[in-house]
């Protein structure tokens, strides 16, 4: 008999799961990613029904804003944005195509384009902060004492060294 027909219920004896989380690991786990997708969705449904900036292109905006001379070349801004050269273009001609980007060409590399901050760029950034600013603090940071807050960051920052402290993330060595 073939292994994909039969007792379902029997196929997790034959195949066990290797090296299980024990249910301190799971919780932690399980809380982290289930509070992470809760506040991002909700994030992204607020600014979606405020009729402002998608989630996506809010990352790119507070990146862009955090940056010396508010511009980026693009493969720099796809690495701090965890996306692919590819997601990383999607993103700011969708941002360039309503006026809150610029992509200016790289004078020392012809290949290589910036991309730029532009004034309705911020507009458009300082208007979502003020969704996404309120959201985080009522579904995540308003729940928790200074303390706890402290407490918190110190326990990310001992989980993964510099998530927390490092200026850039990810630090430029980690980069793919």
């Amino acid at each position: 008999m073939s292994s994909n027909l039969g007792d379902p219920e029997r196929w997790l004896d034959e195949l066990p799961e290797p090296e299980a989380l024990n249910p301190e690991e799971f919780q932690a786990w399980r809380g982290l990613i289930r509070l992470r997708e809760a506040v991002m969705r909700e994030i992204d449904r607020r600014l979606h029904d405020a009729g402002l900036i998608s989630l996506a292109d809010y990352g790119v905006l507070i990146t862009l804003v955090t940056v010396p001379g508010l511009r980026l070349r693009m493969s720099e801004l796809g690495a701090q944005r965890m996306l692919t050269p590819s997601g990383i273009t999607r993103v700011v001609v969708r941002l360039e195509a309503q006026g809150f980007v610029r992509r200016e060409p790289d004078p020392a590399d012809g290949r290589a384009a910036f991309a730029a901050l532009t004034r309705p760029g911020l507009e458009a950034l300082r208007r979502a902060q003020v969704v996404h600013h309120a959201t985080v603090r009522e579904l995540y940071l308003g729940r928790l004492t200074k303390h706890e807050l402290g407490l918190l960051a110190a326990v990310f920052e001992k989980a993964l060294p510099g998530v927390v402290s490092a200026p850039i993330w990810p630090p430029p060595q980690t980069r793919a």
